[in-house]
């Protein structure tokens, strides 16, 4: 099964501080300062300073740590221009050439309502892990939607389709063995990846939400679309 997940600087300051030479005259003798030299002839014994030169202090904060995935692997679309299209098994959304979402189901369900109204909330489609190299390669493909449109379609079915966590408690794990690593709550999980950059970058995602849903069929074998709340 593959699932389809949406969710929803440098500061420098500088300080200058100054010091002043001065000059003073004695018994009506000048005495002429100049850089670490000493009194002319005829000059008082007045101890003679150099001017302190100005002081620069910098102090800076690390960057702040990303937000969202970085680099991002992602599908740009217009979401008015969306289409639904039914072959095989499959529900594909698409923006013209464009493919958005491809989620599996059955004819006449409405899967391919429910992914039509979730994209169309959405410009942009992403993805994490989808060059993995594993034999049940959509296990480990999450996805997340970004760029809110400002529609709000209804998605049917929210209730059947979505399961709460607790953001606050998220785990990544790795299961050992080349099994891939994982993102939970206490023992759910929430989804598979690949290595373990994938899974740092999934929990980035996922902490943004508190609940995740899902669309299309939970076959290993076919495409599965989820989105959080």
């Amino acid at each position: 099964m593959r699932r389809i997940t949406y969710a929803a600087p440098l500061a420098v300051v500088l300080v200058l501080a100054a010091g002043a030479g001065c000059a003073s005259k004695d018994d009506g003798n000048p005495v002429i300062i100049s850089g670490g030299g000493t009194p002319t002839p005829g000059a008082s014994s007045t101890t003679t300073q150099s001017s302190p030169k100005p002081v620069t202090t910098t102090s800076s904060k690390p960057p702040a740590p990303p937000s969202w995935p970085t680099p991002e692997d992602c599908v740009s679309y217009n979401p008015n221009n969306l289409t639904v299209h039914y072959e095989a098994g499959i529900y594909q959304i698409a923006d013209g050439g464009t493919v958005v979402a491809r989620i599996a189901g059955g004819p006449g369900e409405n899967t391919g309502d429910k992914g039509l109204a979730l994209a169309q909330r959405y410009t942009k489609h992403c993805y994490i892990g989808r060059t993995n190299n594993r034999e049940d390669h959509n296990d480990f493909v999450f996805d997340y939607w970004r760029n809110p449109s400002g529609a709000t379609p209804p998605i049917a079915d929210q209730e059947d389709d979505c399961s709460s966590y607790d953001r606050n408690n998220l785990t990544v794990e790795d299961m050992g063995g080349g099994d891939g690593w994982r993102v939970k709550d206490h023992d759910h999980v929430l989804h598979l990846f690949d290595n373990g950059d994938d899974a740092r970058n999934g929990k980035l995602v996922l902490v943004k939400y508190n609940q995740i849903c899902y669309l299309g069929s939970g076959d290993e074998n076919f495409e599965q679309v989820n989105y959080g709340l």
